[in-house]
């Protein structure tokens, strides 16, 4: 864990300016064209996050996308901030089926069991 911290804390300013960027992209597909203002800020922070661990997780699997170092950063945070967007995406898709799957077992009584009877009054 805490070589995972000193990786953060090494992590160039180029990274955490690609990660701004892309994420700053992302809040402003989910904010102007999903129309979901909450989601999106709410999703800032995990985007953030995984656009600055998508650079570390390559590095420590020696994997690079790229011969150059600036467009390897800028693709490996790029996949990051899309594996975190589809994370979050499958998260509110579960959360719909969980609301979807209770609203369905409930079982809801009809409103006119539940009134008096009402009398009309008679014209004598």
């Amino acid at each position: 864990m805490q070589d995972l911290l000193w990786q953060i804390r090494e992590t160039d300013a180029f990274t955490f300016y690609i990660a701004i960027a892309f994420a700053a992209a992302v809040f402003w597909f989910i904010r102007e064209i999903v129309n979901a203002p909450v989601l999106a800020i709410v999703s800032v922070p995990f985007l953030l996050l995984g656009g600055i661990l998508a650079p570390i997780g390559f590095r420590r699997a020696m994997v690079s996308l790229t011969y150059d170092r600036d467009t390897n950063t800028a693709a490996t945070v790029a996949v990051g901030v899309v594996a975190a967007l589809l994370v979050i995406v499958s998260v509110k898709w579960l959360w719909a089926l969980l609301l979807e799957h209770q609203a369905r077992r409930a079982r809801i009584e009809p409103v006119a069991a539940h009134s008096p009877t009402r009398r009309l009054p008679s014209n004598r």
